[in-house]
Parts: C-alpha cells; structure tokens; sequence
C-alpha cells in the first residue's frame, strides 16, 4: 500500500526493540510478468521495486529471486534464459545493489511434468557468473533440489562460494512440501558437512510453512521448538 515505508520503519523499530534481524526477503514473483498487460506489468514493477527498498529499510542482506524462463524463442537454451533474466531483472539488481542489498538467485522446480530454467546447479551458476558481483548470489532451496538430485552435495558443491542464502525444507522427492528436516527424504548427515566444506556463510533460512498451516494456535508453539531443535541438529552436523 502507499503508507508501505512507514509500516516497513515500524516493523525495523519493532525488530530492534526485540533484537530480531530479518536476513532475507523474498520478493514479489508472478511468472512471466512480461506476457501480462501493460498495466499489470507496471504495477508488478512497482511492487517489485518496493520489495526491494522495503528489504534495504529492514537490513536485509539477501532478496530471493525466481528466475524466469525463456520458452518462446529458444526452450532449453541456457545461453538464451540467461539473456531474458537479465534483460528481466538488471534494473532490479542495480537497484539492490545501490542500496547494499544482495540478489540472490533460487533454483526452480523440476517435475514430471514441469521443466525450469535454473532446475540445476550448474544453470543457477552460470546465471549468477553471468553479473561477476559480489553482491549478485545463489540461494539453494533444499526441497526443489530433492525432485531433481538423489545427491545434493554435487550441486552444493558446483555452486561453491556462489551459495550465499538457503531455503531449507525436506520432502519425500514427490512434491514440494515445505517439512522440515528429516520430515523427507533428503540426507541431511550427508549434506550438512558439505555447506562447510564451501565455505558457506550464510544463514540457515527455514521454508517449512507446511508443518504449520493446519495446525490449531495452541500447538504451533511447541511444533515450532520441535522445528529449532532440528535446525539445531543440523548446525550441529557441521
């Protein structure tokens, strides 16, 4: 809304008193926005570009994008999808960029029957080397890894010092769903060492909403201590 600046100093304040960080964000995303009308494309851009200032107001080292595919002129060519994301979101990077927040770009889903770009490590790197700023990252999102590798630590891995922001979250390989830790099939013994073993730096975000959406108010204070003794077991594994 247009009073978006003072709510966004309020929540800071707020946040302070509390002695809460907010270390990452994630802005608006909407698919091709660029198939949309005129209208809609500039309130996206808008709202795009309020997420962004309202991430630099909170202190917000990271904002996670989704990448956008390129399907009409050249599907599958990776030389072609990194050309329309950054034709896509270089006005928003310079944006973060001039106000000290990082972009970090998130890998996509792949499905049975549902193929992104940036699905895989190695396309999520090259569209990250493709700015050569430091500022520029990848954020790894355990749960869309688990419908693609058996075996993350070779993504983690092929990203190397690119990684700069997670979203952690397990499935059981079939659906993206949000549990976490251990509720899924992901090995985390086997991937947590590697987070170390590259250097990783950042912090271990939880993308877990599903443990929670249907809970009763009454259990989701103890299913959220559940929630931190298992990220604290994972942190533990390195």
């Amino acid at each position: 809304a247009d009073n978006w600046e003072s709510i966004m100093y309020d929540l800071r304040n707020t946040g302070e008193k509390l002695n809460v960080d907010f270390v990452q964000s994630h802005p608006v995303f909407v698919g091709d926005i660029r198939e949309a009308s005129p209208e809609v494309q500039e309130i996206y851009d808008e709202m795009m570009k309020r997420s962004i200032m309202a991430s630099a107001i909170l202190g917000v080292k990271w904002a996670i994008m989704h990448p956008v595919d390129e399907k009409q002129r050249a599907f599958f060519d990776t030389e072609a999808s990194i050309k329309k994301n950054r034709e896509y979101f270089d006005s928003y990077v310079e944006l973060a960029i001039k106000h000290g927040v990082g972009i970090a770009f998130e890998n996509m889903v792949e499905g049975s029957r549902k193929r992104r770009f940036a699905c895989t490590a190695q396309e999520l790197k090259a569209l990250v080397e493709s700015y050569n700023d430091p500022l520029v990252g990848a954020c790894w999102d355990f749960g869309h890894g688990n419908l693609l590798y058996p075996d993350q630590t070779f993504a983690l891995r092929t990203l190397g010092s690119h990684l700069k922001a997670t979203h952690v979250n397990d499935n059981r390989g079939s659906g993206d769903d949000h549990l976490f830790p251990f509720h899924g099939t992901i090995d985390w013994h086997s991937v947590m060492p590697v987070l170390k073993e590259i250097g990783y730096e950042g912090d271990f975000v939880y993308e877990t909403h599903n443990e929670f959406n249907r809970l009763p108010d009454r259990l989701r204070d103890s299913i959220a201590k559940i929630g931190y003794d298992i990220g604290m077991y994972c942190l533990s594994l390195v």
